[in-house]
């Protein structure tokens, strides 16, 4: 499908007229994803899993065919991925199973890194200060725009290691594989965790093949609706550890005074999750799927000339995007800049009164944006929807607003 094409499979952004550059934030929905929720609460709308009427039961087999679909995308077994409203909400509830499962104590250590959506860092962070665990950070070094070998910071002692997929500030796409199999070499049982919410609409990802422990993503980022969130586990961990989250549909057996669980995944999910949105969600990567090509093909055109243009500003300065290093690091389509004299909170006021769609802010990357010095930057990001027209128009409104203010 040619941009043209893919553009007029989204209403939103034929009907507002605008070049939609948060990406990052969130996506536009195709057509199938808003007629596959129409669809599910005309035909199919029951409480899955509650029922032994059919309808329940249609309703039932639609929640699980998504389950296998999602699955199919990241290499998984479909009873290896639970679901959750959101990546936050996820990632909270992997920390606090956790802390439930496993004695933590002052001589463990938890890793994350400086790069980290709070998500990913605030969860880790807390919990390590409720066990009296070591926190550790693994820093970037903002000169050769690397993530320093997260490896140096895990020892015997270490409980769990967590990182980005790709960085939301600047796109940087750490090598996960290479990252796990150095952090196998120094601790082998530590639980390895990867956010992948930015990642997961750029690039394919195959859990067995990472190794990874657990992983992360939402639905309204991959062109899917809000309200869903993915977590991947690997199968014998789950079965391990204990759920954060009690009630409907997670229960085997209650007792006056003992419970046990349901067998996976039900043992994940308490009370009655977002089966049509799960439906969409499906439907969403079903089609991102199929354009996966289309949108490697436009990103890698869109960001180099964003850049390019970007670059011409003597007034720019963008944050990291140098070459793939020697560390194997990469970027993607995610575009953060600072302007002499231009705060981004009015960088994004005037590119809004051109029809331009960008993000201002620390980005919820606050220890990040300090490392790097700054308080907030622009962002530009882009998804599979975005043509050259875009990113002129933010050029445009770029210039206007140096014009005006700088």
């Amino acid at each position: 499908m040619t941009i043209k094409t893919i553009r007029e499979d989204f209403p939103l952004i034929k009907n507002r007229g605008i070049s939609y550059l948060d990406n990052s934030a969130t996506t536009q929905k195709p057509r199938v994803v808003i007629d596959a929720l129409k669809n599910f609460y005309e035909n199919f709308n029951a409480n899955a899993h509650r029922g032994i009427y059919k309808l329940s039961e249609d309703a039932t087999a639609k929640l699980n065919e998504s389950r296998e679909i999602i699955a199919r995308f990241i290499n998984a077994d479909p009873e290896e991925i639970i679901f959750t409203k959101n990546a936050t909400e996820g990632l909270n509830n992997i920390a606090n199973s956790i802390e439930r499962s496993l004695e933590i104590d002052k001589n463990h250590n938890i890793v994350a890194t400086i790069l980290e959506h709070h998500s990913n860092f605030v969860t880790w962070q807390q919990l390590a200060k409720r066990a009296g665990a070591e926190f550790r950070i693994a820093d970037y070094d903002d000169k050769k725009h690397e993530l320093k070998d997260i490896s140096n910071f895990v020892d015997e002692n270490t409980l769990v290691v967590a990182f980005t997929g790709m960085s939301n500030v600047t796109g940087i796409i750490p090598d996960a594989k290479s990252i796990i199999q150095k952090i196998r070499k120094k601790n082998k049982n530590v639980l390895i965790v990867i956010d992948a919410t930015q990642l997961v609409a750029h690039k394919r990802i195959n859990v067995k093949e990472l190794d990874v422990d657990f992983l992360v993503f939402s639905a309204h980022k991959i062109y899917g609706p809000s309200g869903v969130g993915v977590v991947y586990g690997k199968r014998t961990i789950l079965e391990k550890i204990n759920p954060f989250q009690y009630g409907g549909n997670m229960i085997n057996r209650v007792e006056l005074y003992d419970s046990d669980w349901a067998e996976l995944p039900d043992k994940f999910e308490a009370g009655t999750i977002d089966t049509p949105g799960i439906f969409a969600t499906g439907v969403a990567i079903n089609y991102l799927e199929k354009n996966f090509s289309d949108l490697e093909r436009t990103e890698k055109e869109l960001t180099g000339y964003m850049l390019k243009e970007l670059r011409k500003i003597p007034q720019v300065r963008i944050l990291g995007h140098n070459s793939t290093n020697k560390k194997g690091n990469e970027y993607r389509s995610v575009v953060s800049f600072i302007t002499t004299n231009v705060h981004p909170h009015d960088m994004a006021t005037i590119c809004d009164q051109s029809n331009v769609c960008v993000r201002a802010g620390h980005h919820c990357a606050q220890p990040f944006m300090k490392r790097m010095g700054i308080t907030a930057t622009t962002r530009a990001s882009i998804g599979m929807y975005n043509n050259r027209e875009d990113i002129e128009e933010l050029i445009k409104a770029i210039k206007k607003a140096i014009k005006i203010i700088g």
